[in-house]
This record gives C-alpha cells, sequence and structure tokens, in this order.
C-alpha cells in the first residue's frame, strides 16, 4: 500500500508506512512537503492576490520558514535563517497565506488507511483505528495553532476544535473470497473491515445528476478489465438479505464512505467464508461496460460494471446500480422489488399501521412521510422506517409481506423540512451542498430491523404532479389500480437527466424494467393477493414537483393520510 496518495482533489495517508507520531514528524515529512508545493503551484497558475508578495520565492523557502516558526517567534526566526529575510517582510500576507494553506488542506477529502489482519477478530482493531483519526487530527490542530500564533505574534483567545486530520480512517484487511477460477482478478484487493468516520463528512462531487439506466450484457467482461489491485477497495455491504461487494476505485472513494450510512457494512467474521450473491465494480477504465449488468448463471451471482467517467461521479450510480442487482436477483427467487418507501406506525390508541408508498425518484414518498411525522404528532406514538426507497414483497405461508434493503436513506435537501439535516449533522454525509441536487445520506433504521417481514395495511402510488387538493384517493377497481402503478408516471424534478413528465414502468427502472415479463406476472399475482386480503390500494397526491407546493404538497398529502389511518378500518375490493 502507498505510503501517501495525492492529487487535486483528496488524500489517501497509510497510517502503518507513515509516520505521524508528533507535530514535527508531519511537518518534516516529505507528504507535507507535497501539499505544499500543490497550494503554491496553484495560487501561482491562478495568478492569486495571496501568492503576489512573494514571486521568485521556492517552495522549499516556504517549507523552511514554517518549520521555524512552529519553534520559534517570529522575530528570531529571521535570525535562525537570514535568507527567510524576504519572505517575512510580509508578516500579515504570510499569515493569510498560511489561513489559506489551512483551508486548502481542509477543503480536500483526506481518508486514512490502517491495516489489519485475519489472524484476529477486527474489532480488536477498532480502538487503533480510532485512536489514529482522533490523535492525527489533534497533531495537525496543533502544527496549525503553532505557526500561525507566532506568525500573528498573539495567542488565540477562541479554539475551534474543526475536523482537520481525515475525513475517515478505513481498517482493511487483505482477503480472498471464495470464487471461481475466473474472478482471480478480484482476490486480494484489499478488504474495508471497520470505518471511521469524522462528521460532518461534505463531499463535492464531479457531478450531482445519474444519467444513465443499467443495461444487460450477455458475455462476463471480469477477465477483459484491467485491475490494478493498488487502486481498488472492497466494500462488503448487505443489501437487504444479500451479501454484496462493491470494488470502489480510489479516485471515488468519497462515494463510497457514503454506503456506510445507507448499507449495514457487512462484518469481516460474519462474511470471510461466503461467496457474495452481488459484485459490483465502481470505476473500471472500460467504458464498453458502463452501466451494464451481467448474470452469472453457473454461481448464481449478479455484477453491475460503472466506468471511471467524471458523470459517474455521483452517489446515485453506488447506490442505483447495487439496488438493480438486488432487484433483479429478487425477481429470479419469485419476489417483487417495490420503488418507494414504507413505515411501521404506531398509532395513540395501540394500533399499528404499515403503510407503503410507491414511487420513482422526486415523487415525494419520503417528503410526505416527513410530513406525517411532524404533523401527526399527537396522533403517532412512533413511526419506524422500514425502508426509504427500495424494499421487496415477498410471499410467507400464504401471506404477503414486505423486506427492506437499506439500512439510510439519500434525499435532496430541499425536499427535507428547514433544518431537519442539520439537526442529525452529527451523523450525515453531504454530497454537494451547494448545488443544485444537494444530497444527504441519514442513517435512519437497522438491518435487523428491516429484514424482518412486515405485514403490509396500505400500498399507495405517489403522484407528484396532479393539481388536485383530494391529497388521497382509495381505488375501488383493482385493474384501474394496478394500471396506474404499472404506468409509473411522475413529474421529474431534476435528479436525473429526464425532463417534464415521464414514466417507467412499476416506477422503477431498476430491475422490474429491465425484466417486464417476469415482472409483469409478479405485478399481477402480488397486487390480487393485497387486495383479496384486504391491503387498502390508493393514490396518494403528494404535488411535490408542482411550483409553489413542494412543501404543502407532501404535507396536505400527509394530513389526508392520517385521517384515513385513525379515521377508516381497511376495506378490500
Amino acid at each position: 500500500m502507498k505510503r501517501f496518495h495525492l492529487t487535486d482533489t483528496y488524500v489517501l495517508i497509510n497510517f502503518d508506512a507513515s509516520n505521524c507520531d508528533s507535530e514535527v514528524s508531519i511537518l518534516q515529512s516529505h507528504s507535507f512537503l507535497d501539499v505544499l508545493a500543490q497550494f503554491i503551484y496553484k495560487l501561482r497558475i491562478e495568478n492569486n492576490i495571496l501568492i503576489e508578495p512573494f514571486k521568485g520565492i521556492s517552495v522549499h523557502l516556504f517549507h523552511d520558514a514554517f518549520k521555524l516558526l512552529y519553534v520559534y517567534t517570529y522575530e528570531d526566526v529571521t535570525k535562525k535563517n537570514p535568507a527567510l529575510t524576504g519572505l517575512l517582510f510580509h508578516r500579515n500576507e504570510l499569515y493569510h497565506l498560511t489561513e489559506a494553506f489551512y483551508d486548502y488542506w481542509r477543503d480536500m477529502q483526506r481518508f486514512g488507511l490502517v491495516s489489519s489482519s485475519q489472524l484476529y477478530r477486527q474489532s480488536t482493531k477498532a480502538p487503533d483505528l480510532i485512536v489514529t483519526i482522533d490523535r492525527f487530527n489533534s497533531l495537525v490542530l496543533s502544527l496549525y495553532r503553532s505557526i500561525s500564533t507566532n506568525i500573528k505574534g498573539e495567542n488565540y483567545n477562541v479554539y475551534r476544535q474543526l475536523p482537520a486530520g481525515v475525513n475517515a480512517n478505513l481498517l482493511y484487511v487483505y482477503h480472498s473470497f471464495p470464487y471461481t477460477e475466473e474472478y482471480s482478478k478480484l482476490q486480494g484487493i484489499p478488504l474495508v473491515s471497520k470505518i471511521a468516520i469524522r462528521p460532518p463528512f461534505i463531499a463535492h462531487t464531479k457531478s450531482n445528476t445519474r444519467t444513465n439506466l443499467f443495461s444487460e450484457i450477455k458475455e462476463n467482461p471480469i477477465n477483459k478489465l484491467t485491475i490494478d489491485k493498488m487502486h481498488f477497495f472492497a466494500f462488503p455491504v448487505k443489501v437487504g438479505p444479500l451479501l454484496a461487494v462493491v470494488y470502489v476505485h480510489r479516485d471515488f472513494l468519497h462515494e463510497a464512505i457514503g454506503l456506510a450510512n445507507l448499507f449495514e457494512l457487512a462484518s469481516f467474521d460474519e462474511i470471510k467464508k461466503q461467496t457474495p450473491k452481488l459484485v459490483f465494480m465502481y470505476g473500471i477504465k472500460e467504458k464498453d461496460y458502463d452501466c451494464t449488468y451481467h448474470f452469472d448463471k453457473t454461481n448464481n451471482m449478479y455484477l453491475g460494471f460503472v466506468s471511471h467517467l467524471e458523470k459517474n461521479d455521483y452517489f446515485g450510480y453506488l447506490k442505483k446500480m447495487l439496488l438493480t442487482l438486488h432487484n433483479l436477483y429478487m425477481i429470479n427467487q419469485k419476489q417483487l422489488p417495490i420503488h418507494g418507501a414504507m413505515v411501521s406506525i404506531l398509532l395513540n390508541n395501540g394500533q399499528e399501521k404499515n403503510v407503503i408508498v410507491i414511487g420513482d425518484s422526486g415523487a415525494g414518498k419520503s417528503e410526505t412521510l416527513e410530513a406525517l411525522r411532524m404533523i401527526g404528532s399527537k396522533y403517532i406514538r412512533d413511526m419506524h422506517i422500514v425502508f426509504d426507497d427500495m424494499g421487496v414483497l415477498i410471499k410467507r405461508d400464504n401471506r404477503i409481506y414486505a423486506n427492506g434493503t437499506e439500512i439510510g436513506a439519500f434525499v435532496r435537501l430541499d425536499d427535507l423540512e428547514a433544518g431537519y439535516a442539520y439537526r442529525k449533522i452529527d451523523r450525515a454525509i453531504f454530497f454537494n451542498p451547494d448545488q443544485t441536487n444537494a444530497r444527504v445520506v441519514l442513517p435512519v433504521t437497522t438491518h435487523k430491523f428491516i429484514v424482518e417481514n412486515h405485514k403490509i395495511d396500505m400500498i399507495l402510488y405517489a403522484n407528484n404532479y396532479k393539481e388536485t387538493d383530494e391529497g388521497l384517493r382509495i381505488y375501488d377497481n383493482l385493474e384501474e389500480a394496478i394500471s396506474i402503478f404499472r404506468e409509473g408516471k411522475r413529474k421529474a424534478k431534476g435528479t436525473t437527466n429526464e425532463i417534464g413528465l415521464v414514466q417507467s414502468y412499476f416506477a422503477n427502472p431498476f430491475g422490474p424494467a429491465q425484466k417486464k415479463v417476469q415482472a409483469e406476472t409478479l405485478l399481477n399475482s402480488y397486487f390480487r393477493d393485497l387486495a383479496n386480503s384486504g391491503v387498502i390500494i390508493g393514490e396518494l397526491y403528494t404535488r411535490l414537483a408542482v411550483p409553489g407546493y413542494e412543501t404543502k404538497g407532501p404535507q396536505k398529502a400527509a394530513k389526508a393520510l392520517l385521517k384515513k389511518l385513525i379515521g377508516d378500518k381497511p376495506s378490500s375490493f
């Protein structure tokens, strides 16, 4: 594993190979000099005003000045090294440049790496992982304060304990899954077994929308891929009941951190002898296989591929490919994947109601259920999220149940109640918070809970475009209801490249759309069984895409839903 890897946007620090045990060792390292040189070069290329007073001064002189300023006062540094006189003449300017250098470092994505071994349980290394991230953060803060204090010539009165070390620290172990011979290229890629995150984690990606659906290829391209094992990390996650291994290129590592909030990270000790059902290569060189998937019938395993392109630097590709692979696998198991949100609601009268809201991206599913939580506080004792985006309907003992896939939610900041994400900032992972379609990933439930078999009381389609004050409509015609769900209409909200009123089969382009024939059989079978068992089937008018109703629409729909929950009993067709 490389000791230190620096790019324009991120840093990887191998703590096992780097000497980071003191401020002095950090300051004197080649790594510190590399970051400083990149910063000075950027200022000069941009003709930044900060560098104007220091024309002709080399990076090494800046480095020498910082090393002395860590120990000595500003006045003493000139005496120690007369060669620095020209640089130190601009004291105020040097202070501002130092502050900018500190900000430059903190604006980068910074990841730490700590190695482990298969010889002992990974949990025994967790304290080392946490101590390392805390220790490095303290050292960087102390180094910055010592230098800036000596430049200013006065002490601080306010100390801000900012995340100045690494944003996330990864514990990894070299591991070989029991793959067949054709997957030898995937063996020995560092497997992430533990993650320590210093929130708030804020990532700026090169894209903020998803522009592709995923298509099937008949040939397995795994042996045609060029895979540098030192450039990828393997993340084992649980997608519903399935084990998935996501191989992420280091350039997309910031996206992979979001996995920790969205899916349950699988324990190495519980999966080390398992073969995954889903394998996802995120960041491959080959463009021909971009946004494709393949079913390996021999191994009963789905594989997904997304290329190393700027457009794919968006968390939606990571999330949706994993869910597509999960859904395709479930369809093969005669289970019906649903694109929607589900909550288990405990009313004050003791009744429990489980509600599913189905709809494609931007339909207002999560927004309406969150509005229900707020306005229904007098009637609702508790609400538990079963799934926020994707679930599956299953048949057990002649009854229909629902399972979830994710433990977190990947939602638009603009569509949340004002301030909600920031009340959860201590656990949040933000993507492009300053841009259109700003997103946040929040953990909302547990894996143990989502994989339980949850009964269903109500299943609703989220209509985000119809301008009506109705709020909620309950169907009394099953064929009409199935038709509405099948058409999957919605008005695009800018979360993808779609514009205007669009539709996708069963509001789910992530599996059912690719396997329409099989999904159609399942859709009709499951919905008839739901109706026959007395489950309410209807349409929820969220109006999320209607101008001026981005907040009022979900609130109105939530009020109608609440009235139905507390006032009416389930009825059959």
